[in-house]
């Protein structure tokens, strides 16, 4: 038979940490936290509202303007976007691009002064990747090539293409002083390219090279030397020579007429290609 239990012997060495077991379930949400202290306000005080749009007591009339017109511009663009149409044009082919990314470059209707529809232009949008340009073609781009001079004075002067026989201005339809005006105040650039053409059969003398632009000012020109036409037998081809001009000025562009140098040889061809004038 099995004798009685022994004494309890000693603790034994603490065993190896177990496995971890499965995570408990979710507890409740907890109180909310305090509350945090309150942020900066956004909002004008009173006297700070005043001190804005006043200035040595008297209303800053040009402060108060430009914050109407930018709300009135927002709203605008929020109610009743431009589609380019007639009734309702953008102010710029920029804005016009911006309110309909998907537009593809064409012809619509701007009116960079915003008033009535009525006066507004037809321009040519070039919307590129990464810009868009509102450009204004002449109603007539091309001076045919042909001896401008024929009839024209013998001193030695400069004769604006415009004063000769069939000769014109460059008319851009639409774009008024004040159209005018207002696209260059929502532009930083204008760009316009003038060609001239001349059919060879004569070297040019050193006053036959010189050239006159008119700009929209009317007070200044930019000054140019034209290319030489080199008579036909010393070319293998008889094709028209060209010189290429490319004018940027944001307040002077676009050009208006042309003047080259009188008294030399009367009976020289040429003419010019007037290009559209961009702004951007």
């Amino acid at each position: 038979m099995p004798g009685l239990p022994g004494l309890f012997g000693e603790k034994g060495l603490k065993g190896f940490e177990g496995y971890p077991g499965q995570p408990g379930q979710r507890g409740l949400p907890g109180a909310p936290g305090l509350s945090g202290l309150p942020g900066p306000s956004v909002n004008m005080t009173l006297t700070q509202l005043k001190d804005l749009m006043y200035l040595s007591d008297k209303p800053n009339y040009p402060l108060i303007q430009t914050l109407l017109d930018s709300l009135h511009q927002d709203l605008r663009l929020l109610m009743d976007p431009p589609d380019g149409s007639k009734e309702h044009p953008a102010t710029t082919c920029l804005e016009l691009w911006l309110c309909h990314p998907d537009y593809t470059s064409g012809m619509y209707y701007i009116d960079p002064n915003q008033g009535s529809p009525a006066d507004a232009l037809l321009a040519y949008c070039n919307f590129s990747g990464t810009a868009a340009h509102t450009c204004l073609h002449p109603r007539d781009a091309q001076m045919p090539t042909k001896a401008w001079l024929m009839d024209s004075e013998t001193d030695s002067s400069f004769q604006w293409l415009s004063k000769q026989e069939q000769g014109f201005q460059f008319y851009y339809p639409g774009a008024n002083v004040v159209q005018m005006r207002f696209l260059r105040l929502q532009s930083w650039r204008a760009v316009q390219k003038i060609t001239y053409t001349c059919h060879p059969g004569h070297r040019l003398g050193l006053t036959d090279r010189e050239v006159k632009f008119l700009t929209d000012t009317r007070r200044q020109s930019y000054l140019g030397a034209l290319r030489d036409c080199i008579p036909g037998e010393e070319v293998d081809s008889l094709e028209p020579r060209e010189s290429v001009f490319e004018f940027e000025d944001l307040n002077l562009l676009p050009v208006r007429d042309v003047a080259v140098f009188g008294g030399g040889n009367v009976t020289r061809e040429f003419g010019f290609t007037i290009g559209p004038v961009c702004f951007s």
